[in-house]
């Protein structure tokens, strides 16, 4: 186990230190696919398989579900979420307690791969605008992202968050557990609720979701983003939410630990990140790049600064390392904001106090 000291792993060496491996055994999983309806009696409910063939030798399965009773024209929402307001405050335990305690879990049944390995090429679904003004811009000369479609851990941990508001990206922090920014929350939320409705599918990729999905049932925050379309001030420094799922999909998809940033760590270049863009793909495919630097902004609560390139739909995804001991990678903070100057992500101690009171409190 790595002290809270310790620096990360170097990006180069990182194939050194953990090394690919392919899944311990291949016991078939469980996952979940579901949608809401209203009606004004229980609906019958009717199922049935169907082959699908796609000329690739693979066995395809089309699950088809006929509901009867369902009232016409009507639409039906996920449950909110109940939730509480958290005060950053002094940590009560080490900070190598908490490294302890926040470590991250990959599943038999996974393979894992230090980076991903089934890169795959992006098409541009929305241009940069070019003219006698040029707009502020995200990418920092070559856009270095790569889409992909591995599965294997870490990779299965990261994945496409939807809610009233729009589409983020996520990560599994725990085994119940997502971490996503706050400004794709709809804080809107029905009498009685902290927030509407989260759905979380792990490793989205058109239209797939190979370990099903997940909704929110309970959130944790700092600070609500009050939807204006800017983040300023405590919103740049507290952009983040544990989202409680309502199963334990991490023990299907595995989760990342979590981590304090240390500014000692400032340039190296050792960070990666995942995320949705919506400038690549219609926001369908997760992207990667690793490799960067992040510049902290000194204090508990950070905004931190990289120039690794992002487009709104990254919003949620983390920034992550490997520390020499783990067994996988730590987040230290998300993806939350960007300008012409620099890029912004969201975290460092109390982003990961936030989780150890989330996982604490929702074994």
């Amino acid at each position: 186990m790595p002290d809270s000291n310790e620096k990360p792993v170097s990006f180069k060496e990182l194939e050194r230190h953990f090394q690919a491996r392919k899944a311990v055994n291949d016991t078939p999983i469980q996952i979940e696919r579901r949608f809401h309806v209203q009606a004004d009696r229980e609906p019958v409910v009717k199922t049935r398989l169907e082959r699908v063939d796609r000329g690739d030798n693979q066995l395809h399965w089309e699950i088809v579900v006929e509901l009867d009773g369902i009232r016409a024209g009507s639409r039906a929402l996920p449950p909110a979420l109940k939730g509480q307001a958290v005060k950053a405050e002094r940590r009560k335990v080490s900070e190598d307690e908490l490294a302890r305690q926040l470590t991250s879990f990959i599943p038999d049944h996974l393979g894992f791969n230090a980076t991903p390995v089934e890169l795959q090429k992006s098409i541009k679904t929305i241009r940069e605008v070019v003219g006698e003004r040029r707009v502020a811009t995200t990418i920092f000369g070559t856009d270095n992202r790569r889409a992909f479609r591995d599965t294997t851990y870490p990779w299965s941990t990261v994945g496409l968050v939807q809610t009233n508001r729009g589409s983020g990206s996520g990560v599994m922090i725990g085994p119940r557990h997502l971490l996503t920014v706050s400004h794709v929350i709809d804080w809107t939320a029905p009498a009685g609720f902290a927030a509407d409705w989260v759905r979380f599918t792990p490793s989205y990729y058109d239209g797939t979701a190979p370990f099903g999905e997940a909704y929110g049932s309970h959130i944790y925050w700092y600070v609500k983003e009050d939807g204006d379309g800017f983040i300023t001030g405590d919103e740049a420094n507290f952009d983040y939410v544990v989202v409680v799922l309502d199963r334990r999909l991490g023990e299907t998809t595995g989760w990342m630990g979590a981590r304090g940033y240390n500014d000692d760590w400032d340039d190296l270049a050792v960070w990666s990140h995942m995320g949705y863009p919506g400038d690549l793909n219609g926001g369908q495919r997760p992207t990667w790049q690793g490799g960067f630097r992040v510049d902290g902004t000194d204090a508990d609560a950070q905004s931190i600064l990289h120039k690794a390139d992002v487009f709104p739909g990254q919003s949620g995804g983390p920034v992550f390392g490997f520390w020499d001991g783990d067994v996988g990678p730590r987040a230290v903070a998300v993806q939350s904001w960007q300008t012409s100057s620099n890029n912004g992500a969201s975290g460092s101690m109390d982003m990961r106090d936030l989780v150890a009171r989330a996982r604490s409190e929702f074994a």
